[in-house]
């Protein structure tokens, strides 16, 4: 007589708890990594388009700049050209001065987790002022415009990038180097750390 091998439901129903607790206890960590990847990836795509906006402004010898603005719930940006020497201002681009160089485009395309938003809770910025979910997100000074001279200096100014749920980070720009920086908020010592 020949015995049949196999499993017992017993054995599989342990076998199918085990996987269902492994999953439980991974799936968290994962999205939290997700978020985190997602939201550092933005902040290194902006990096990029201010990146973009100096290296034409030196490699020119004149201002050129980038503009953010909210469409819907959207971010786009714009890169401008001076048109006429004093450096790159909103009332030139509104009345066709400061010619476009690059038309409006969407920021963060391939970020699914990652927004330009400031967190849902208060916390301090880089320079110790409160940061309110009624903060702007884009701040240049009182405009959402980045200016970049033929020697590298800039407009300062901070992008915030959020998850929405905890993980932030901001893009400065410091305006006499003209130096971009990517800090990211430690939620757990209240501080902000370089990146």
């Amino acid at each position: 007589m020949r015995r049949q091998r196999g499993f017992t439901i017993a054995e599989m129903l342990v076998v199918v708890a085990i996987i269902g607790m492994t999953a439980g206890v991974v799936t968290p960590a994962f999205i939290t990594m997700n978020r985190r990847s997602a939201t550092r990836a933005a902040s290194s795509e902006i990096r990029s388009i201010f990146h973009l906006a100096r290296s034409r402004a030196v490699a020119r010898a004149c201002h050129a700049g980038v503009k953010f603005t909210k469409s819907g719930g959207e971010w786009l940006y714009a890169v401008y050209d001076d048109g006429d020497g004093d450096g790159i201002r909103n009332d030139d681009i509104t009345n066709g001065t400061d010619p476009l160089f690059a038309a409006p485009k969407r920021v963060l395309t391939t970020a699914r987790n990652a927004f330009i938003a400031v967190p849902p809770f208060k916390i301090k910025d880089p320079d110790g002022d409160a940061l309110t979910p009624s903060s702007s997100a884009v701040q240049f000074n009182a405009s959402t415009l980045c200016s970049f001279s033929p020697i590298g200096e800039s407009t300062s100014g901070t992008i915030y990038i959020s998850d929405r749920v905890g993980d932030v980070y901001a893009v400065r720009v410091y305006g006499a180097t003209g130096k971009i920086r990517l800090i990211r908020y430690n939620a757990g010592s209240k501080k902000w750390e370089g990146r």
